[in-house]
């Protein structure tokens, strides 16, 4: 972390994804990539190279039907945290009803920083009680469809991990940008991803995708979801979207004038999802 001070954005970023990998590392110690894969954004991010930050840590189970307490790789988190010098608590979080479960993560940020090599003059941007947050969920309940891929991390920190293969995230990513709700508001880090998978040429995995779809009741089990019917249901939903607002929400997530979303409108987006290629 050196070089001249970076603003507060910047510098909550890089002490989230640097935290982000040492709650992997303790999950991957305590078993957990025996039960569970990797999934969403980060995951994009940590493994492939997406070019935007991201927040949280969600995960798959890949034995729905199996047995599941967050409970017992909470310590195994905690204790990765301390082996760096850092006191960093997952908190259980009750979730009521539905299929997701997970734990909060929270540390003081200046804590982290100054661990990993932060300057004085970044350390005095940051207010000395900010915590750091990171919230990591678990779908017990993953729709049928998805494909893994087991991988060894090797920088900045050694761990292996089971991962939704890029084709299975592609059909995450996609559902989420139909299906996801802010009330009035929009994820822009969904729509990033999304141009990022197709432009990047992946391939996304049907059987998932429509998995998906019909769990959140976009289709019904006896509907097929070819290359015509995915073209409508991405139309009706890039032509509803507020991109003012998709726009605000990513911007703290990418490096300032890394990337132009004045075009993002939703003859862009539709013309994106023409090319998507499912396999």
């Amino acid at each position: 972390m050196e070089g001249r001070p970076r603003d507060t954005v910047s510098l909550i970023n890089a002490a989230r994804e640097i935290s982000q990998e040492i709650a992997l590392c303790g999950l991957s110690r305590g078993g957990f990539f025996d039960v569970a894969a990797f999934q969403g954004g980060t995951c994009l991010r940590i493994f492939h190279g997406l070019d935007r930050f991201s927040e949280d840590l969600d995960f798959g189970l890949t034995d729905p039907g199996a047995s599941f307490d967050i409970r017992k790789y909470a310590p195994y988190i905690e204790n990765e945290f301390g082996s760096h010098g850092l006191d960093v608590h997952p908190m259980i979080r009750e979730v009521e009803g539905g299929n997701i479960t997970g734990c909060m993560m929270k540390g003081n940020l200046r804590d982290i920083l100054k661990q990993f090599g932060a300057s004085d003059d970044e350390m005095r941007l940051i207010h000395p009680d900010t915590l750091l947050r990171i919230k990591m969920d678990v779908d017990t309940d993953t729709p049928d469809g998805f494909q893994v891929e087991h991988v060894y991390k090797g920088v900045p920190f050694c761990y292996p991990a089971t991962l939704m293969n890029i084709h299975t995230l592609f059909a995450g990513k996609t559902s989420a940008t139909i299906c996801r709700h802010w009330g009035k508001r929009f994820k822009g880090r969904d729509l990033f991803d999304f141009e990022w998978y197709v432009n990047n040429g992946i391939s996304l995995n049907k059987e998932f995708l429509k998995s998906n779809l019909v769990r959140d009741g976009r289709l019904s089990e006896s509907e097929e979801l070819d290359y015509d019917t995915l073209q409508r249901i991405l139309r009706d939903r890039f032509e509803e979207i507020d991109y003012d607002s998709a726009r605000e929400d990513v911007r703290s997530f990418v490096l300032s004038g890394s990337r132009d979303f004045d075009r993002w409108n939703a003859d862009h987006f539709i013309e994106l999802g023409s090319r998507i290629k499912m396999v």
